[in-house]
C-alpha cells in the first residue's frame, strides 16, 4: 500500500455557468471517492441546471408579471438532496407564482423530485413501505421516511388511476375515438379472475379485485415452460359490470388490431362477471372453464382422486352428458355432506358445461394458451396486497393497483401519464370506490320487498339477481 494521492480536477460547464471541482484522492480510498465526487457533481450540475432553467423563464415571462424576490427551497432529487433559489412571481390576479417549481412538477410544500417519487413508488410494489424506504435512502444517500414511500405511492398510483378513469369517461361517456393497436391478434385469448383483499378504516371488511390478461398465443421457454406472448394485464377495483368491461374493451383497443381477430378465446372460474368480461369486444367467443377450478371441485365433491381424474377426463373430451347418468346415481346413494358436495359439483359442471370441451374437441381448432390467470393474480395482487396481516385503505389499494401493473415502466422511468382532463368538464371527480361488485341490476326490484318478500319463489328470485344460485339449482332432476 501506498500513502500517495491522485489529483482529480472536474470542470462542470451549463451555458454559460461554470463550476470546478478539485480533490486530492487517497490511492486506498479511491473508488469511496470518486463516487462522492460524482454525487456531488451530479448535484452541481443540476443546481446550475436549474438557475440556468430560472434564467430563460424571466425572459418569456409576460411583462405584466411582478417579480417579488427569490425563495430558497430543498429538494431531493435522484442525485442526493439539494438546495436552490429561485424566482417568485405574482401574475395578472395577483397569485404567487414559482416556474420553476411548476416547470419540474414540484407540487406546493413538495420535497420530492418527481423522478424519486417514481423510483419510490416501483420499490413499494416489491416490499413494505419501511423496506422500500431503506431502499430508497440507500440508493440516493439521503435519509427517506416509510411515510413518505407511501406519500409517493399514493401520490403516483392514484395519478396513473385517474388519468385511465378520465381516459374511460373520455371515451364511452363523450364518444371520443380510440387509437387502434397494431399488435396482430388473429385470435386473442383472455382470461379474468378475481381475489379478496382485507380492508382497513372502511365501511367493508373486504373487496374484490378485478384481474384480466389478454395476449395473442405463447412460446416455449423451457421443458414444459411457456411464456404468454403480447401480453397485456388489467387491473380495477370500484367497477362494475358494466364498467368493467369497458375498460377492458378500451385496453384491447389501444394494444392489439381487433379489425383482423376471427376468435376470441376466453377462460375463467365460471362466475357471472367473469364470463361476461370480453362482452364488449363483439367478437366470436369460444369460453373454457378454468381447468384449475374444474379440478379442484371434482376432487372436493369426488374423494378417490383416480375416479375424480377419470370424471374430468370424459368431461374435458365429451362433455356434461358422459357423466351425467353416474353423477346422478352417485348424488342418490350418497347422504349427508357427500351428497351435498356432489350436487354442488353436478351443478358447478351444468351451469358451465359450455366451456367444458378442449379446444381440439370443438369445430374451431387453435392453440390452447389459456390457464395462466392464477399466476398473474398472484403477481399483480397477491403477493403484495395479501399476507403478512396487510390491511389497506380503498385509495391506498387503488394506488398499488395502478404501480404493480406498470411498475416495469415507473423502473425506467417511461411511463407516459394520461391526462386527467374531459372534454367539457373543468373538474376531474374520482370514481366512487364503493360500488357493490355483485351489482347486476341497477335498479331495485319492488317484489323482493313487498308483501311477498319471504316466499319461497321470491327468495330464489333474489338469489338468482344476485348471483348467488341459478335456475338450475332449484328445479334439479335427479
Amino acid at each position: 500500500m501506498t500513502d500517495e494521492a491522485v489529483q482529480i480536477s472536474i470542470t462542470i460547464r451549463v451555458a454559460k455557468r461554470e463550476q470546478k471541482i478539485e480533490r486530492e484522492v487517497r490511492i486506498e480510498e479511491l473508488e469511496e471517492t470518486i463516487q462522492r465526487i460524482a454525487i456531488e457533481t451530479g448535484q452541481e450540475t443540476l443546481g446550475m441546471g436549474i438557475k440556468e432553467i430560472d434564467d430563460r423563464i424571466t425572459e418569456r415571462l409576460p411583462k405584466s408579471w411582478q417579480n417579488v424576490g427569490t425563495e430558497e427551497r430543498w429538494l431531493v432529487s435522484s442525485l442526493g438532496a439539494i438546495r436552490y433559489k429561485r424566482r417568485i412571481y405574482l401574475d395578472e390576479k395577483r397569485k404567487r407564482r414559482k416556474p420553476v417549481d411548476e416547470l419540474l412538477g414540484i407540487e406546493k410544500y413538495g420535497r420530492m423530485s418527481g423522478r424519486v417519487q417514481e423510483m419510490g413508488a416501483s420499490l413499494a410494489c416489491m416490499g413494505t413501505y419501511r423496506l422500500a424506504a431503506s431502499q430508497l435512502s440507500y440508493l440516493i444517500k439521503t435519509p427517506i421516511s416509510h411515510s413518505a414511500i407511501q406519500r409517493m405511492a399514493w401520490n403516483t398510483g392514484n395519478r396513473i388511476a385517474d388519468g385511465e378513469e378520465a381516459e374511460r369517461r373520455r371515451v364511452f361517456e363523450h364518444g371520443e375515438p380510440v387509437e387502434a393497436g397494431r399488435t396482430p391478434a388473429p385470435v386473442l385469448y383472455g382470461e379474468s379472475d378475481g381475489v379478496w383483499v382485507h380492508l382497513q378504516r372502511e365501511k367493508q371488511k373486504s373487496t374484490e379485485v378485478r384481474v384480466a390478461i389478454m395476449s395473442t398465443g405463447r412460446k416455449p421457454v423451457g421443458k414444459d415452460r411457456y411464456r404468454l406472448e403480447n401480453k397485456h394485464c388489467l387491473t380495477a377495483i370500484g367497477l362494475n359490470s358494466q364498467q368493467w368491461q369497458e375498460h377492458i374493451l378500451r385496453e384491447a383497443h389501444l394494444t392489439y388490431d381487433l379489425e383482423h381477430t376471427h376468435l376470441l378465446v376466453c377462460g375463467g372460474d365460471g362466475n357471472r362477471w367473469v364470463r361476461h368480461s370480453f362482452d364488449r369486444l363483439q367478437i366470436k367467443q369460444e369460453f373454457i372453464l378454468d381447468r384449475f377450478h374444474l379440478l379442484r371441485a371434482a376432487r372436493r365433491a369426488i374423494a378417490d382422486s383416480q375416479v375424480s381424474k377419470t370424471v374430468i377426463t370424459r368431461l374435458r373430451q365429451e362433455g356434461l352428458e358422459s357423466v351425467r347418468s353416474d353423477l346422478q346415481k352417485q348424488i342418490q346413494q350418497a347422504t349427508g355432506n357427500q351428497r351435498k358436495k356432489l350436487e354442488d359439483f353436478y351443478r358447478y359442471i351444468h351451469n358451465n358445461q359450455d366451456g367444458l370441451l378442449d379446444l381440439q374437441y370443438r369445430s374451431d381448432v387453435v392453440p390452447a394458451c389459456l390457464g395462466a390467470i392464477e399466476g398473474n393474480v398472484d403477481k399483480l395482487v397477491v403477493h403484495r396486497m395479501k399476507g403478512r396481516g396487510c390491511s389497506w385503505r380503498l385509495r391506498g389499494l387503488r394506488a398499488m393497483l395502478a404501480l404493480c401493473r406498470n411498475s416495469d415502466a415507473l423502473k425506467h422511468h417511461s411511463y407516459q401519464y394520461l391526462p386527467l382532463s374531459v372534454p367539457n368538464k373543468s373538474v376531474h371527480r374520482v370514481q366512487n370506490l364503493d360500488v357493490e361488485y355483485s351489482e347486476v341490476l341497477y335498479k331495485t326490484m319492488p317484489i323482493l320487498y313487498g308483501s311477498d318478500h319471504d316466499k319461497p319463489w321470491v327468495n330464489t328470485l333474489r338469489k338468482i339477481i344476485h348471483g348467488r344460485d341459478s335456475l338450475f339449482s332449484s328445479s334439479m332432476d335427479f
